[in-house]
């Protein structure tokens, strides 16, 4: 048999021997993974269901509901500010009159 023959059956063995080596490490990577998560399945299947239960929790604070919900409150609270702002406008106008009146007495 011819020299390069043999040369390029042995570089194709080598070849194949490498593949099958990195399919090898990248099968049990795989197995490996998938081993540790199905351990650590029930412990995030838990985390998942706490995270849910505070997703509903702050989504019922954000839903008007007559009253109590955090929504409710920043709603009040946001009419009482424009209320204390009018408020205090009309009280600025009446001190404006106030000032005017007195710098038109002091003049007399």
């Amino acid at each position: 048999m011819d020299p390069a023959w043999i040369t390029a059956i042995v570089a194709l063995a080598v070849a194949v021997a490498g593949l099958g080596a990195w399919g090898g490490r990248w099968a049990v990577r795989l197995l490996i993974g998938t081993h540790e998560f199905l351990t650590d399945w029930p412990k995030m299947k838990a985390a998942i269901a706490g995270l849910q239960e505070e997703v509903a929790y702050i989504k019922a604070e954000t839903r008007p509901n007559g009253g109590n919900s955090l929504r409710d409150v920043v709603h009040r609270t946001a009419e009482d500010v424009a209320e204390i702002k009018a408020e205090q406008a009309a009280v600025r106008v009446r001190l404006d009159l106030f000032d005017a009146n007195r710098t038109g007495r002091e003049d007399k």
